[in-house]
């Protein structure tokens, strides 16, 4: 297309056409070459690339953890197994049933020592007891207790302290401390109560039930009277007492007129 037909003598000599033709294509050929020399070369270097990354991390990754065990130290792990075997398994067990067997033995140890203790005191206590009963049965013996004796119109009396001075006497004047309580001589309310009151026996000027209790009494003497309704105030009459009720006096004799 566009060249023209060359003559025998163009064929024959040089024609710079020619030669100029010859060094385009040669230049064009040899351009088409380096462009796919270079097309290659950048396919074998993306390649590469996606090769490296990994190399690289495996390296870096080598790297640190060549460092990290360069700082922190030799490594132990060789020297202490990480499993346990079957021999520590059953020696940890014979350990544990021994430390419970003398646990147990401890705590028979202790309840025995509690039990001793308990014996012993409960030994000690019937001991006591015992000496005890014997004792009062000994204090019976030797020292009868007192109880009230009943004279007339039911008045009761009972001597705690014995006067060793003059005796009451009919139609004598005489001087007492009393205390009167309602229900009991020692827990009852207290109703009335006098340290130095003078009165003639057997005159009227007291009530019946204290002619008749003090008979018999000394200078000295304390005794505890238990006058009823029939010889004291009645059965009416409310003292305190509640009527009908019985009447609780504790009378110590200070002096007998002579």
């Amino acid at each position: 297309m566009g060249r023209r037909k060359r003559s025998k003598q163009e064929a024959e000599g040089d024609d710079p056409l020619d030669n100029y033709e010859r060094e385009w294509l040669s230049q064009r050929a040899n351009s088409k070459d380096a462009s796919t020399n270079k097309r290659q070369k950048i396919t074998e270097d993306s390649e590469v690339k996606q090769v490296v990354p990994k190399n690289a991390s495996t390296n870096s990754s080598g790297n640190s953890d060549s460092n990290t065990s360069s700082h922190a130290g030799p490594d132990n792990s060789a020297k202490v197994p990480s499993g346990v075997t079957e021999q520590d398994k059953i020696e940890r067990m014979r350990l544990k049933k021994q430390r419970q067997k003398e646990r147990r033995k401890e705590k028979k140890a202790i309840a025995a020592t509690h039990q001793e203790a308990k014996i012993k005191l409960e030994t000690f206590a019937e001991k006591e007891k015992r000496l005890s009963i014997e004792k009062n049965k000994q204090l019976k013996e030797n020292h009868p207790i007192q109880s009230f004796r009943t004279i007339h119109k039911g008045v009761k009396y009972l001597d705690l302290v014995v006067g060793k001075g003059p005796m009451v006497q009919h139609r004598k004047k005489v001087r007492v401390s009393y205390t009167l309580r309602s229900k009991s001589h020692t827990t009852g309310k207290v109703l009335d109560s006098s340290y130095n009151f003078g009165f003639r026996v057997g005159k009227g000027e007291v009530i019946q039930g204290w002619d008749i209790g003090l008979e018999g009494m000394r200078v000295g003497g304390v005794r505890r009277l238990i006058v009823p309704p029939l010889a004291g105030y009645g059965n009416n009459k409310d003292v305190g007492a509640g009527r009908g009720g019985d009447l609780f006096f504790e009378i110590e004799l200070l002096h007998v007129a002579p």
